[in-house]
Parts: C-alpha cells; sequence; structure tokens
C-alpha cells in the first residue's frame, strides 16, 4: 500500500469499529486481500495447492478484520498476519502437512533474537515490535511477521522476549503457551482456573487483546508486575498442559 492508501485503510478501520458497516469491511477485505495471499505465496508447502489456502486465509483476514481494536494504536498487519498464519497452520496439521518458512525468514528471525538483548540494554526496557523496527531498520511489518512465523515454528524463545506492548492476541498467547500444538484447548481453561489472582484475571485480559500497560492501569500497578505475573502465569499453564 501507498501512504495514502494506508492512511484510508486506517480510517476505515476506525469506522468499521465504531459502526460494524459489513459494506466497510468488504472495502477493508479488498484492501488487505494482497497482505493475505503474500502469507499464502511466502510460507505454503510448494505441494499444496494454494486456491484452497487462500479461501482459508481471507476467512482469516475477515476474523482479523471484525476483532481489530484501532485504539491500541498497533500496525493491522502485527494483529492479522499471526491470525493468518494460525489460520493456515492449523487447516495444514489437520492434511498432515506443516508451514514451509523460507531461509531468509529464518536468517532473520535468528538475527532478530541475537540483536534483542543489546536493543533491550540500549532501551532500559525490552523492546516493542515498533523499536525492533527502528533500531534494525525494518519494517514494522517485517518483523511481526517473522516473530510470528517463528513463534508458530516453536520459537517461542524469540518473541518471549518482546514486551507484549506488541498487543499480543489470543492466538498467540497460545504459541507462547507451548512448545508444540495445543490439541485440546479445555486443558487451557481447565489450568486458567487455578491461576491465583492476579495471574487469571492478566491472562483473561490478555487473551481479550488487552496490552500490559492497559492491565497495569486496570489493576492500578507497574507494567513490570504485569509482565512478571504475566510470565509466572504462562510458567504454570505451560506445566499444567504439558506436565
Amino acid at each position: 500500500m501507498t501512504e495514502k492508501e494506508k492512511k484510508l485503510a486506517w480510517q476505515l478501520l476506525e469506522r468499521y469499529a465504531e459502526t460494524r458497516d459489513p459494506r466497510i469491511r468488504d472495502t477493508l477485505f479488498l484492501m488487505y486481500k494482497p497482505l493475505a495471499d503474500s502469507v499464502v505465496n511466502r510460507f505454503a508447502p510448494y505441494q499444496i495447492d494454494k486456491d484452497d489456502l487462500r479461501q482459508e486465509a481471507y476467512r482469516a483476514l475477515v476474523d482479523a478484520i471484525d476483532r481489530f481494536n484501532p485504539s491500541y494504536g498497533n500496525l493491522f498487519e502485527t494483529f492479522a498476519i499471526p491470525t493468518i498464519v494460525g489460520n493456515l497452520k492449523r487447516y495444514l496439521r489437520d492434511y498432515g502437512w506443516a508451514i514451509s518458512v523460507p531461509r531468509s525468514m529464518v536468517d532473520m528471525a535468528y538475527g532478530i533474537q541475537k540483536k534483542l538483548p543489546e536493543i533491550a540494554e540500549k532501551l532500559g526496557h525490552e523492546p516493542t515490535i515498533k523499536e525492533i523496527a527502528e533500531e534494525l531498520d525494518l519494517d514494522e511489518e517485517q518483523v511481526s511477521e517473522v516473530l510470528a512465523i517463528m513463534a508458530v515454528k516453536n520459537t517461542s524463545s524469540i518473541d518471549s522476549r518482546i514486551t507484549d506492548e506488541s498487543d499480543t492476541t489470543g492466538e498467540e498467547l497460545l504459541g507462547l503457551l507451548s512448545d508444540r500444538d495445543l490439541e485440546d484447548e479445555a486443558l487451557l481453561e481447565i489450568a486458567m482456573s487455578e491461576l491465583p489472582e492476579p495471574e487469571r484475571f492478566i491472562i483473561e485480559k490478555r487473551l481479550e487483546g488487552l496490552s500490559q500497560s492497559e492491565i497495569a492501569k486496570l489493576l492500578d500497578i507497574s507494567q513490570a508486575q504485569v509482565s512478571r505475573f504475566e510470565r509466572r502465569a504462562i510458567t504454570k499453564l505451560r506445566e499444567a498442559i504439558h506436565g
């Protein structure tokens, strides 16, 4: 998209969030359809029919448009890409396939991982996706795409270093909870019910799409405290689910 098109898309996203006008959603779908096509073209196994994958990607794109909250101030792409990738992963898994990650993406991911401590030390806090992009002279969309794909490929050590100001969605949080596929989400619900407060509250709000800063305001504590509670809760959930 051109800068003019991006500005228009953002205005439409804000208007759709307020009105839920299906005509606006249709327009947004057409504007972001190339994004879904790009994800399919990058990561689909060459042996599989891409038309079927595109339909799955389009369904995920519509879902992302429906669930995106512009008030968080994050790029739509950083929300949509993990949603699309997660949907493709489930579809391919059902047919015995796996996401195919280009070597260039793998190299970029490990390059980001290697630089994270240095960036965090320089900034004095865990970097956001925007800050990583600025420090490494990359587009936010590139960084988001790499982290989302590598999370799907079970390299959660990369994105676990990213501060949750990047607006981690419920789908992404599930990826952080596991080093392998979470086959039965009922296990998560059981494990969640056993979490003490405020850990359970924080995870519930994260799954609803709130950022750590927003939750910190609700609880009247610091964002750093929310981050510690969240990491503790994720560790407990992972242990409860995987033993």
